[in-house]
């Protein structure tokens, strides 16, 4: 009986740990039975060809994710995240196009990325703009670059390296994904580690409490936008490499998967509670859930249904994690 109670005390602080764990990233058993589900629905679910299509197609969408969940960590919102990926894309093209060089496109797509980023930092952390109406419309300004850039068509004659490079693998896993990594564990470090990251949760959670204890709120604000340009700039870059030319309207259908990625994770759009961890694991569910569904052959206009229903749920689960802190 002496040695028994230890053990079940063991196992009562495992499952406490446990159950903590689950509460904090609610998203986990829900991936893990969409994993289990259409792995025994579809015998190509699994499959490394298919799994390395999931982690290529949703680099794009992750990149700019981690953007979108800093905002959201401010309590703002940047809707022209999207076509900023879009007017890199294309002006980034258009420099290869022009230059064949891969360094200069690169450096050109960040530099519109920032370009954008410093303009919504500016008019929403120091002119004290509405963030929703500013980047409605920073994000018909972008559109409207990338058509004008364009003239409404790809732009083709990128380097054939780009090409090269689509196809490269480390390890099984493709490059681009691998460049998504390091991004998502970059920026966990960055928010977890730096004193920018508590005060970009501290300035979501309460910013005159913020501002009281000597944060300086306007730089901390615009920072927080110059970054997600950076990396819509680094993912408009990498539309390129995906689909091997820029599309003036790579970044159109993305706003909303998104959106939908940072919410589903638990990340609160009032600010002060979420992570890049959640975020990941919430677009990883999109990215599962739509990965399946086209094996399953559910129709386009069924998965929207699907995917809206459970952005409720993500929804639901961040404002009810963020009661409970």
């Amino acid at each position: 009986m002496e040695n028994i109670a230890p053990n079940q005390q063991g196992t009562s602080k495992t499952m406490q740990s446990v159950n903590g764990y689950l509460k904090q990233y609610p998203a986990i058993p829900i991936i893990v039975l969409l994993l289990v589900g259409f792995s025994s629905l579809s015998p190509f679910f699994l499959t490394s060809g298919n799994v390395e299509s999931i982690m290529v197609s949703n680099s794009v969408i992750m990149i700019a994710a981690i953007g979108m969940t800093i905002v959201f960590l401010t309590g703002g919102i940047d809707l022209s995240i999207a076509t900023v990926v879009s007017a890199s894309a294309v002006i980034a093209g258009t420099v290869m196009a022009q230059t064949g060089s891969v360094f200069l496109g690169t450096l050109t797509a960040i530099g519109v990325g920032i370009g954008f980023g410093i303009l919504n930092g500016f008019l929403i952390g120091y002119c004290k703009l509405n963030p929703f109406i500013t980047t409605m419309g920073t994000q018909l300004i972008a559109r409207g670059i990338a058509f004008l850039v364009s003239k409404g068509i790809a732009i083709t004659g990128t380097p054939y390296s780009i090409l090269d490079f689509s196809f490269l693998t480390l390890f099984g896993i493709p490059a681009v994904a691998w460049i998504a990594f390091v991004i998502t564990a970059l920026m966990i470090a960055i928010l977890g580690m730096t004193s920018w990251g508590r005060h970009v949760y501290l300035l979501g959670a309460n910013r005159s409490a913020a501002r009281y204890t000597g944060i300086k709120t306007e730089r901390t604000e615009a920072s927080v936008y110059v970054l997600a340009g950076l990396l819509a700039g680094i993912a408009g870059m990498i539309s390129i490499i995906n689909l091997g030319n820029a599309i003036p309207g790579v970044g159109d259908t993305i706003l909303l998967i998104i959106i939908g990625g940072v919410v589903l994770g638990g990340t609160s759009m009032f600010g002060g509670e979420g992570s890049i961890f959640r975020t990941l694991l919430g677009v990883a569910i999109l990215a599962i859930l739509t990965s399946g569904l086209n094996l399953l052959g559910i129709p386009f206009y069924d998965q929207l249904i699907i995917q809206g229903a459970l952005i409720f749920i993500g929804n639901g689960l961040a404002m009810k994690l963020g009661r409970e802190r």
